[in-house]
């Protein structure tokens, strides 16, 4: 079995993902999920959460399972296991590393960046946030977002029902082009900043992605769509995450 194809089996365990490219060590969408959706206002003080109600349990069936973060950097952040650092990665409330352990690296993870000895790599966390007793799995790959959502995602058939993405500014690539393929990863909602939302800013014209990854540049089918009545859900270096609703093109 290769370790695409083991990832991808991984990946089928779970109910409900949160991919978040190009993440670095930011962990804020785990601390958003894990607070109980609290405003990034009300996270920063760090209380922890009581014990759930019946309608909370109910509600929690739509919250994320799995959290998937790709990066083609911070080898030693996240090959550090037990050590992994709550202040270091944007966490607001209770951290703790329960269980940790590589999986088998990814083939072929870069086709734009450099691949280097770590490169592919991929650990996988038991976390339990918030004061919460249920224990959450974020899985950390270290390869090219393009790589992971072309020979991962969309390779295996993978739904992912949310995306989070904040500050990505571009070096190589621009975070707009995810509006492309939404509605192949079935995602119901995304978490960003105006840096992602295609269109905000003059349409970058991704020509790295489009010359190495022409399978992920094609027209998009759906349309970002703002949550007027949920604002400001994390503070971005560009802004605001706000939460935006994936709806089918007029």
């Amino acid at each position: 079995m290769t370790g695409n194809e083991y990832l991808a089996d991984e990946l089928k365990k779970y109910r409900c993902i949160c991919y978040y490219p190009a993440s670095g060590t930011d962990l804020s969408n785990i601390d958003y999920f894990g607070s109980g959706r609290k405003l990034w206002s009300e996270r920063v003080e760090g209380v922890c959460l009581p014990a759930p109600t019946t309608a909370e349990k109910n509600f929690s069936q739509n919250e994320p399972d799995l959290y998937i973060h790709t990066d083609v950097n911070f080898y030693q952040e996240f090959s550090a296991g037990h050590d992994l650092e709550a202040e270091d990665c944007g966490m607001n409330g209770s951290f703790e590393v329960v269980a940790f352990r590589e999986l088998l690296p990814l083939e072929k993870p870069n086709r734009i960046c450099a691949n280097f000895d770590y490169s592919g790599r991929c650990f996988e966390y038991k976390l339990r946030v918030w004061g919460s007793e249920k224990t959450l799995t974020l899985i950390y790959c270290l390869c090219e977002n393009e790589s992971f959502v072309a020979n991962i995602l969309l390779a295996y058939g993978i739904k992912v029902e949310y995306v989070w993405s904040r500050n990505w500014y571009g070096t190589h690539t621009y975070g707009t082009w995810l509006g492309n393929i939404l509605d192949r990863t079935q995602t119901r909602k995304v978490y960003t900043d105006w840096l992602c939302v295609p269109g905000k800013r003059g349409e970058p014209q991704n020509i790295a992605v489009q010359q190495k990854y022409p399978e992920l540049m094609v027209r998009a089918k759906v349309r970002l769509v703002r949550n007027d009545n949920i604002r400001w859900i994390d503070e971005s270096g560009h802004g605001w995450v706000e939460e935006f609703d994936v709806l089918p093109l007029d």
